[in-house]
């Protein structure tokens, strides 16, 4: 019998119910579960789980100069990541947005992506992601649909909203990252 053979026979080590069993009982394990009473309603939580989304971005920036997001050849740290989501939620709050209030992230994959959803959690709006393969007369509508206070959009989606911008009266600030030619009329630049 070979070595490999060997560790076959032995697989897998324990039963997913094991597995199970050992990951949600163990005192201090990061899957306890304990029972708490949510909103008048006994449920099954994970003990030492963030209470918040905003705590759960909190504890990222114990890794600093980790690398935090690759994005072709630019690299974003933890760090550098925490700094930017803080300046862009003082610019939300400036531009009044607050509890409540939803923010649209309409983007391709870019770092800014990732910032902007966080930015608008720290703040306590609500984040309305929108495909971004959606036409003009799509991203008014959703625009419209969701009540977004502010749009964050990349220079494709910015030319792609352009002439529908007027018919947005909820839509008090659009924000454009990565430009690729003129701003739409009262967009303003991301500024990082």
């Amino acid at each position: 019998m070979t070595e490999t053979d060997a560790m076959a026979a032995d697989w897998p080590a324990m039963s997913i119910a094991d597995a199970h069993t050992l990951l949600t009982t163990a005192p201090d394990s990061p899957f306890e579960m304990a029972e708490e009473v949510v909103r008048g309603v006994k449920l099954r939580v994970w003990k030492n789980a963030p209470s918040s989304l905003r705590e759960l971005f909190e504890l990222g920036r114990a890794h600093g100069d980790l690398d935090y997001l690759v994005f072709e050849d630019e690299r974003v740290t933890y760090e550098t990541h925490y700094r930017a989501v803080a300046r862009l939620a003082h610019d939300l709050i400036s531009r009044g947005v607050g509890k409540g209030d939803r923010v649209a992230i309409v983007m391709r994959n870019y770092p800014e992506w990732s910032i902007a959803f966080w930015a608008t959690v720290v703040v306590g709006a609500v984040s309305v992601p929108l495909n971004a393969w959606l036409t003009g007369p799509e991203l008014e509508y959703g625009l419209a649909d969701s009540g977004s206070k502010v749009a964050i959009v990349d220079g494709e989606r910015g030319e792609r909203i352009r002439d529908h911008l007027a018919a947005l009266n909820e839509l008090k600030s659009l924000i454009v990252v990565r430009p690729g030619g003129p701003l739409p009329d009262g967009a303003v630049l991301w500024d990082d």
